[in-house]
């Protein structure tokens, strides 16, 4: 016991060292000095939530873009090009761009069930779940102005996700796995434009589910089931379906830099981070990939052409294939990576909030203080 205190104690004091050398002495000193107290008498869980908390508190370059905790789960949706964001809170839904920024925040009459913005962001596709019978209805609305605001007669199953294009003049959504387009405008003339035979899921007699992702005008489409699913190319001029890829692991794709999004196939326990390139209206082009691990499952593409960040219980980490990862000295409940290496993060209080990935040396010193308690707690 005498020798892990010693230990605890000399790491202490070479991270006090280093942070103590810092700009805001008396501040850092407060915290510092807490925790060492906490060490002195071995209480080293206390001194650990001490560290935690500062980890995750907010920096003061940290901007808190909602406070308002909502009683659901946030449904965060993002541009093709990831500056800008549109999030769910209860009967809201807000717009916000990033560099700007702008705010919109557009007050729903129901809750939503689920929703899907275009590639600008500037509209959405809200569906609500019917109150007496099975299903649900779909309303277009502008995010930016009162421009649109549609009521669509269809009713669609609610786990299947339709989408809305740039300009917010149509609408695509399935009925009985078959598709359909409608303007967003009186008289409703919904049109099929595929037919379920030729949108072919992995298993055909299972109760498949079907998407939309949309990319510059067109967009991916994916069917399938339980970690098996077909990705498909729709270009919307002709109506024309083109298979992309049939070893697909999930139907969620994440944007990466506007001219390429990422998806994850391989098969259970083994996955493979693949890359679909289509910029300038080329036809989208799906790579072989590269093995990844759990804590790469939710790949985010960053500024830098090797790297992703990702989130992984509670820890947020920037990586690259066959290197090591780094931890970012915080901790939160969950997080996105979006445009200009920027993250957003739900705190534990429920605030949502955009911070850079910027960190001092400072904030690292923390962590590795962190680090070390929390190993020899273990140990």
């Amino acid at each position: 016991m005498k020798n892990k205190i010693h230990f605890i104690l000399v790491c202490f004091c070479i991270i006090l060292t280093s942070l103590l050398s810092f700009n805001c002495r008396s501040k850092h000193e407060t915290f510092l000095e807490e925790v060492n107290q906490y060490l002195e008498v071995q209480k080293f869980e206390k001194a650990l939530t001490i560290i935690q908390d500062k980890l995750e508190s907010k920096r003061d370059s940290d901007e808190v873009i909602s406070r308002t905790k909502p009683k659901r789960e946030r449904v965060i949706r993002m541009s093709e090009d990831r500056n800008r964001i549109v999030w769910s809170e209860d009967e809201k839904l807000i717009f916000r761009d990033i560099p700007n920024p702008l705010v919109k925040t557009k007050t729903l009459s129901d809750l939503p069930f689920d929703f899907r913005i275009s590639t600008n962001a500037e509209y959405a596709l809200v569906s609500f779940r019917l109150k007496n019978t099975k299903g649900c209805r779909m309303k277009a609305i502008s995010m930016l102005n009162d421009d649109l605001d549609y009521d669509s007669g269809a009713h669609i199953a609610c786990r299947n996700s339709g989408s809305i294009s740039k300009d917010g003049k149509f609408i695509y959504y399935f009925i009985d796995e078959s598709l359909y387009k409608e303007k967003t405008e009186s008289p409703r003339k919904p049109t099929k434009i595929l037919d379920a035979s030729k949108i072919l899921p992995p298993f055909s007699k299972l109760r498949n589910k079907y998407s939309l992702v949309p990319i510059e005008d067109n967009f991916i489409l994916m069917t399938g089931i339980a970690g098996s699913y077909n990705m498909y190319y729709l270009q919307t001029k002709s109506d024309n379906l083109e298979l992309i890829s049939k070893d697909i692991l999930s139907p969620k794709l994440y944007y990466g830099n506007g001219t390429s999004i990422f998806t994850i196939g391989g098969k259970i326990g083994i996955w493979y981070l693949r890359e679909v390139e289509y910029g300038a209206g080329k036809k989208p082009k799906i790579n072989k990939g590269f093995s990844i691990t759990l804590r790469e499952i939710e790949p985010w593409k960053t500024s830098n052409k090797k790297d992703f960040l990702s989130f992984y219980n509670r820890s947020i980490y920037k990586w690259s294939p066959g290197t090591k990862k780094v931890e970012y000295p915080l901790l939160c409940e969950r997080a996105w990576g979006v445009a200009r290496d920027y993250i957003i993060y739900e705190n534990k209080i429920g605030e949502l909030v955009l911070a850079n990935t910027a960190y001092s040396e400072e904030d690292w010193a923390v962590l590795d203080l962190y680090k070390e308690v929390k190993k020899q707690i273990k140990d």
